[in-house]
């Protein structure tokens, strides 16, 4: 079994983080992209089905709708420390993983009671300005986390934007890498393309001592997103969120990859999972990167070597 760094391993989602994915999915208009393309699979995590979610909330409103949710999800509930074991089972060294409702001393808790084995993002809200600063130093110093993550649907954001450039200053002098969502969007309350690589090589030209992790597969505009990686030395990519089988794909967008997977970046290029949205397990993920057509030394990278370049592990 090849051993695997996992950089978006979601624990499973409890019943309040599940709870919260769906209603914001099946409730709010504005993210309803999200529900015709992941709300399927997240549903079916907890045995429902978003026809089922409408249903109760046409008719008991969201009271209702929160209840079957969570009595649902109780149900299938499982364990970080359950949870631990599977990564075992299926070849994971460790992941990099947060609280389903990015709750930073959750993530604490969740990352410290099982160390060497997780490590843990920071979320802060770059809009809150020096209390933001302050919260991630607390985060790194005091709870022990790892990354920062900045995802520019989240925040409004795109990641040039000068309110993220303090959180970056901060990350050079703690010596953190930060995570950067860098994909279309499916949420109607920003513009589509808030998450363009481009906004990340401005980033990387002011900051060459921080390291970036690009992620979410730039799609569409996956050549740009690749040419990060190309341009910068500071810079490494990952498919999280996107199924890797779609790479070898005719027509999926995701081609570039088979020929710059294998040689510009074939030290840049990372595995991330996120299999909670997915909805796929981990570890049927992981085989359909070992199912395309690369190298076995380029899987080798992708899945493990990388990873560890860029948390300074080598």
């Amino acid at each position: 079994m090849r051993k695997v760094i996992d950089l978006c391993l979601d624990m499973p989602l409890d019943a309040k983080a599940l709870a919260g994915m769906l209603n914001n999915m099946c409730l709010n208009p504005q993210y309803r992209g999200y529900k015709d393309t992941y709300g399927p699979g997240i549903a079916a995590q907890a045995g429902l089905t978003v026809p089922q979610l409408e249903e109760v909330y046409a008719n008991e409103g969201k009271e209702g709708f929160l209840k079957l949710v969570n009595e649902a999800a109780e149900k299938h509930a499982v364990t970080p420390a359950q949870y631990i074991k599977h990564m075992d089972e299926v070849g994971i060294e460790w992941g990099i993983t947060c609280d389903g409702d990015h709750d930073n001393r959750k993530t604490a808790e969740i990352v410290n009671a099982h160390p060497g084995r997780l490590k843990g993002f920071v979320f802060v809200d770059p809009n809150c300005g020096m209390d933001a600063v302050r919260e991630l130093e607390t985060c790194v110093k005091e709870y022990g986390l790892h990354a920062l993550y900045l995802t520019a649907f989240r925040t409004k954001l795109p990641a040039n934007d000068k309110k993220n450039y303090p959180l970056y200053a901060k990350c050079c002098e703690l010596g953190i890498p930060v995570h950067i969502y860098s994909s279309l969007n499916l949420s109607k309350a920003v513009p589509y393309d808030i998450g363009h690589p481009r906004y990340i090589d401005e980033v990387a030209r002011d900051f060459p001592e921080l390291r970036i992790m690009a992620g979410v597969s730039g799609w569409p505009w996956v050549l740009e997103f690749i040419a990060l990686a190309i341009r910068h030395e500071n810079v490494y990519v990952n498919f999280e969120t996107h199924a890797p089988e779609r790479l070898a794909m005719p027509g999926s967008g995701y081609e570039h990859y088979l020929y710059y997977g294998e040689h510009q970046i074939k030290n840049r290029l990372c595995f991330a999972s996120n299999w909670t949205t997915q909805s796929q397990p981990v570890e049927d993920i992981i085989a359909q990167v070992e199912a395309l057509p690369f190298a076995d030394d380029t899987k080798e990278r992708i899945l493990y070597h990388n990873a560890r370049a860029f948390y300074n592990e080598l």
